[in-house]
């Protein structure tokens, strides 16, 4: 069962990026996705302090930079801040076999070691859409990787059907990321579920809410797996905080 911060768990719970001070956090949770690295991944030297203070047992979970996932037309671009190679802009994004996402994955799995990320999310836009060209690119990107001690997350958006995502995540050895309301993890020792603003009924989440996240996660049982729940609504930090509470009480 989850119980507040435990440590030896290979279930954690946290929130897609810090809601609050630090050290406030690090007490509170066992994990944390990154968000910064989506746009413009943090220096190493902000790195190495997140993991310096972390304390024992705290899990990252990182975005992988939208250089190597969305076009440069996005305006998630904007934000970047580092050199980059603006004029080869049609080269970067959507997997594309070339030196410039192969440089941007290096800068992602940079980050991941030196946090000693447990995960690296892969988000795709809803223009990722299933073409063969699209398919193509992103088993060709993780065959060429070096993949690193890392659980790899593919979380896409659009019309991507449920059996086309599990071929290719056993294809690719990924973990689709998936919202535990709407569908199963698919089979495997690892499930990395994503809650947002409420995806049925109204309000807030409930206990029958809890219930039935906690109950999609395979077996049910924390010793099977290793499992990640991320919490992405608009008070995250209380969504989790209360998904903690409720997992304890039915311990």
């Amino acid at each position: 069962m989850i119980t507040g911060r435990d440590p030896g768990s290979p279930w954690r719970v946290g929130c897609a990026g810090f809601s609050m001070k630090l050290s406030d956090y690090f007490q509170r949770f066992n994990l944390v996705e990154v968000q910064e690295s989506f746009f413009d991944p943090p220096t190493e030297r902000t790195l190495a302090r997140w993991r310096r203070e972390a304390p024992e047992g705290f899990a990252f979970s990182i975005r992988a930079w939208q250089l190597i996932t969305h076009p440069s037309t996005y305006s998630g671009y904007q934000r970047i801040r580092r050199p980059w190679e603006q004029e080869a802009g049609d080269r970067f994004g959507s997997f594309q076999p070339t030196e410039q996402t192969q440089w941007a994955w290096a800068v992602v799995e940079r980050a991941a070691r030196i946090l000693d990320a447990k995960a690296i999310v892969f988000h795709t836009p809803a223009s990722f859409t299933p073409t063969r060209q699209n398919r193509e690119n992103l088993v060709r990107f993780f065959d060429s990787i070096e993949r690193g001690p890392y659980r790899l997350i593919w979380e896409p958006d659009g019309i991507w059907e449920e059996q086309e995502t599990e071929a290719l995540c056993r294809e690719c050895g990924l973990v689709a990321a998936v919202d535990p309301l709407l569908s199963r993890p698919f089979s495997g020792d690892a499930f990395y579920f994503r809650m947002r603003e409420k995806t049925r009924g109204r309000g807030a989440y409930t206990e029958d809410d809890f219930f039935d996240i906690r109950g999609t996660a395979p077996d049910a049982d924390e010793q099977d797996g290793e499992g990640f729940f991320v919490w992405q609504t608009p008070d995250a930090a209380r969504d989790a905080s209360r998904f903690m509470k409720w997992c304890s009480s039915e311990a």
